[in-house]
């Protein structure tokens, strides 16, 4: 199954990664929102790969089918962010979907109504979104979509990505650590129980979780001290305005924060936060 999945997966990428990567970001030309762009579909896309490997050591059903179906929902399933930033957004990368193959043509994935219904339901963060993996079935694409975008919102990225996106929708800073800590919690307990014969997934990303959780835990001890937190410019709501400076304000992509704030002098912590930042940006 190893070597078969390798053959599916390379085939996937040579027929549709270049392909809808370029789609991606002609779609995304006229929008800034690094957070959730061309490069956040890619990165979605290899962790789905982590996740069809991992699944291949005990599952014999995977197909190319479900490798060609995840590859299409992984590269679409964010193109509704170019409309609306709110949870709309997965119907409206459907539409975008959905015109795309009207359009332009190509052949349909196999699995092209699954590939629709993973892309419009993606981010309603309940059971719908979430079906247990098992030896004995198929994984659901809506599953690995989800579990493949959830993984990629931990860690550093997760601290940023959630930062830029609530910021963006307008969200204020002392509504931002609460809501962050209740959505990762949710989508970290539905990784928990769809992935239970993932356990290498399980312990590779459960220190992410942990230092996204850290890091929102911690602004919202500071948020208790700050008077007036906007202008707050150390810390952890530090760190989180110069991402609002920068990005929602300053349109900056990500990898060029650490350029950006040693021009001042920052503090160390500020330092370490965005040198990790870029180095996990990094492609590949």
């Amino acid at each position: 199954m190893r070597s078969e999945l390798q053959i599916w997966i390379d085939r996937s990428e040579k027929k549709w990664l270049k392909l809808l990567q370029n789609y991606a970001k002609e779609i995304f030309s006229g929008t800034f929102l690094p957070s959730h762009d061309h490069t956040h579909h890619q990165r979605v896309w290899n962790i789905g790969k982590t996740l069809l490997k991992q699944i291949a050591t005990l599952n014999d059903h995977l197909d190319p089918s479900l490798v060609e179906g995840l590859i299409v929902a992984v590269m679409f399933h964010d193109l509704g962010m170019v409309k609306t930033r709110e949870k709309e957004h997965g119907r409206i990368s459907r539409q975008i979907c959905e015109k795309y193959f009207r359009e332009q043509k190509p052949e349909p994935p196999g699995r092209y109504g699954e590939v629709l219904k993973a892309i419009e339901m993606h981010d309603i963060k309940d059971n719908r979104g979430y079906v247990r993996i098992t030896a004995e079935e198929p994984p659901d694409l809506l599953t690995l979509l989800s579990l493949a975008d959830d993984l990629e919102a931990l860690g550093v990225i997760g601290g940023y990505r959630y930062a830029e996106i609530y910021l963006n929708r307008g969200m204020e800073l002392k509504d931002l650590g609460v809501n962050v800590l209740e959505n990762v919690n949710t989508r970290f307990n539905h990784i928990s129980k769809s992935c239970v014969i993932c356990p290498q997934i399980l312990r590779d990303y459960r220190p992410e979780y942990a230092t996204l959780v850290s890091f929102y835990d911690r602004y919202n001890q500071q948020l208790l001290v700050e008077t007036h937190p906007e202008q707050a410019r150390s810390g952890y709501i530090g760190i989180v305005n110069t991402i609002r400076r920068l990005s929602v304000e300053g349109r900056t992509r990500p990898e060029d924060f650490l350029a950006e704030i040693e021009k001042n002098d920052p503090p160390k912590q500020f330092i370490d936060f965005f040198s990790q930042l870029k180095e996990d940006l990094s492609p590949g």
